[in-house]
């Protein structure tokens, strides 16, 4: 493809972008509020991307099932590398298994709350999705889409060189 150099490009500018903008809001909750006070709802938590690319690597050594989504980013960068390599169908599986992992993963922390400090006081609960994340998505979600349409191009020149 003529402007594989510009999609990776595209794809690294919004990765980029997403690590250093917010991705997720956090309400943070007590994890014993008997006899405590109440949970402030103001008390929440935007964590940027890079920070979670950073927690993501510690959830995963203390098993954390949220932590899962952080396999997203390895994927994300094989895809790039079988992208360059134009190996589109490699690069296709892995950019969409880097979507589904990241947003599984992710998605998963509205479920599962996250420890929020070292003395065990008090949680992360996942609020909202933030547009960090939806970015983050997008960088992988840009390989696959153009990977697809590779190799579909691929494909119709063998059908046409054949006939």
């Amino acid at each position: 493809m003529k402007y594989k150099i510009l999609w990776l490009g595209v794809s690294l500018f919004l990765y980029g972008i997403a690590l250093a903008l917010p991705c997720l809001l956090f309400n943070v909750v007590p994890i014993d509020s008997v006899g405590g006070s109440p949970s402030d709802p103001n008390d929440v938590y935007a964590m940027r991307g890079i920070e979670l690319t950073f927690f993501g690597i510690i959830g995963l050594l203390f098993l954390q099932i949220p932590a899962i989504g952080w396999f997203a980013n390895p994927l994300y960068w094989l895809c790039c590398i079988t992208f360059m390599m134009r190996r589109y169908r490699f690069s296709a599986i892995a950019s969409l298994a880097a979507v589904l992992i990241g947003f599984g993963g992710t998605f998963s922390a509205f479920w599962f709350n996250l420890p929020a400090d070292s003395g065990g006081v008090s949680e992360l609960a996942l609020n909202q999705l933030l547009l960090g994340f939806w970015l983050w998505l997008a960088a992988p979600g840009v390989i696959t889409l153009v990977s697809v349409i590779s190799l579909l191009k691929q494909s119709a020149r063998l059908t046409a060189s054949s006939n």
